[in-house]
């Protein structure tokens, strides 16, 4: 399965991006080989129509599972529509940290 998570850099000690659409990196984890892949967020300075733009990316790269700060409603909408599960993350942390805990459930 893969995992993207919205990232502020492209390091797996970065901090979770607290904005979905417009974050500047998506980190995708893919938790069979357990190997971290970064891909730049080339969407995230499109003037409208982010999120549902985003999803369709995360799509593309096989993401089956978001975890994030939060999820505007048109990004959210398509999520549902494609099957992707939504996680929320609540408080601000590392990648790493979130990856550890992914790995514990």
């Amino acid at each position: 399965m893969i995992i993207a998570i919205p990232s502020s850099s492209d390091k797996p000690d970065a901090i979770i991006d607290e904005r979905f659409g417009r974050c500047s990196f998506f980190c995708f984890y893919h938790t069979d080989t357990k190997n971290l892949e970064f891909k730049e967020n080339t969407l995230k300075n499109a003037a409208e129509g982010v999120g549902p733009q985003v999803v369709a990316f995360l799509a593309n790269n096989g993401v089956s599972e978001v975890y994030a700060r939060e999820f505007g409603p048109k990004a959210k909408n398509m999520l549902e529509k494609l099957s992707i599960k939504m996680k929320l993350v609540e408080e601000k942390q590392t990648l790493e940290k979130l990856i550890e805990r992914i790995n514990r459930m």
